[in-house]
């Protein structure tokens, strides 16, 4: 009797679960490959809520994991500590037995950084933070005033949802470069006008140094009142695979060819926020939920060209859209080019929130498509594919 192989998928973000739901649901692997997903959590987080979450407009942004994930896929909740790529073995945290695979997709995601020891802030990067930001938003008298460190997107959508949702205070966003760089100068000036029209004070080009709950420090030595300050700058990956032995960048992303694999290990394949692939492939590519998907997808596709005995395809993925949500009433969407280039036209106001939320949307109906039938999911080709057309 042969014995049925696995495939070890680490990580049920948004890169593993579309990675996990095309190889469980994929007839030609049916029977001969079982499909296993590690995650730390039971449930599937809506990353892309958290800032909901934290001001109080949404309740959770926790999905029941068995909504998303194929039926065939075996979710183990767990903590990967180490992987053995000689042994082909995934090792936990907590001790318990080693998982044995055949093909790995490595795809953790990135973590928020936390707040600075010492600074009495908050942290805006998963369920938890998001949960312990709530009540302490809540609490702060009529106002009092919140600092928002880190002009990204985090930032920028958690600043304008906590001053839409508590119109009572005082609401700061404190970024050290400009903010909306990215977006077409339009844009741009539409961004900053939206975020000032629903009571945000907009700083650029400032550097927090120093926190202690109460206040925050500038480089300059200018001290201002800060009674909750919630730190949105940056994104780590996990020390996972370079605890490992494998190789990594110097941010310990996971380094892969330009067809998502290993190049020691060619059965290890690499999907999301915890990879670096190459420049050729990806270097327009950007952290979001519109990267991790397509790469999941392609490292999917990759793994199971593997088995048929077929070559790996080079990555191939761009982007159609920026989106933006300003609170609930209020949101920008501008179209980009495949590079993720912005064209001239935007999108904002109510029109812009819809467009925004409609997006959000989509992500867990593309999820979820993709578990109903595998391969059901495409996305937009990269710039050198597009050119080519």
């Amino acid at each position: 009797m042969t014995t049925r192989q696995r495939i070890v998928v680490i990580g049920a973000g948004y890169a593993g679960v579309m990675a996990a739901n095309r190889l469980a649901g994929s007839k030609e692997l049916a029977g001969r490959f079982g499909v296993t997903v590690i995650n730390p959590l039971a449930d599937f987080v809506e990353r892309i809520r958290l800032h909901q979450v934290a001001a109080g407009s949404r309740g959770s942004a926790s999905v029941p994991m068995e909504t998303v994930l194929h039926p065939a896929a075996t979710l183990v909740v767990g903590r990967a500590s180490r992987i053995d790529p000689r042994a082909h073995t995934v090792h936990f945290d907590d001790g318990r037995a080693p998982l044995h695979y055949d093909f790995l997709v490595y795809a953790p995601g990135s973590a928020g950084l936390p707040a600075p020891s010492g600074s009495g802030g908050y942290a805006l990067h998963d369920a938890q933070s998001a949960k312990r930001l709530k009540p302490a938003l809540e609490q702060l008298a009529p106002g009092a005033v919140v600092s928002v460190i880190g002009g990204g997107l985090t930032g920028i959508e958690a600043a304008a949802e906590i001053a839409e949702a508590h119109p009572r205070l005082t609401v700061r966003l404190v970024s050290r470069r400009q903010m909306g760089v990215d977006l077409s100068d339009g844009c741009r000036r539409a961004l900053l006008a939206q975020l000032r029209g629903i009571g945000v004070q907009i700083m650029e080009g400032e550097r927090v140094d120093r926190s202690d709950g109460q206040h925050i420090t500038l480089s300059d030595g200018t001290c201002l009142a800060s009674h909750c300050t919630v730190w949105t700058a940056g994104f780590t990956a996990p020390g996972l695979a370079r605890a490992s032995g494998l190789a990594t960048d110097a941010e310990g992303r996971l380094l892969v060819d330009s067809t998502l694999a290993c190049a020691e290990f060619p059965e290890i394949f690499g999907a999301g926020d915890a990879v670096r692939a190459p420049d050729a492939v990806a270097s327009h590519l950007r952290m979001s939920c519109a990267t991790a998907m397509p790469m999941g997808a392609h490292a999917a596709d990759n793994v199971i060209a593997r088995i048929r005995q077929r070559s790996p395809q080079e990555l191939s993925a761009g982007f159609m859209l920026r989106c933006i949500s300003l609170g609930r009433r209020s949101g920008l969407v501008q179209p980009v080019r495949a590079d993720d280039a912005p064209r001239r036209l935007a999108v904002g106001g109510r029109a812009g929130a819809l467009v925004k939320e409609q997006v959000c949307r989509m992500t867990l109906s593309w999820i979820r498509g993709e578990r109903r039938r595998s391969g059901s999911y495409s996305w937009p080709r990269g710039p050198r594919a597009a050119r080519a057309q």
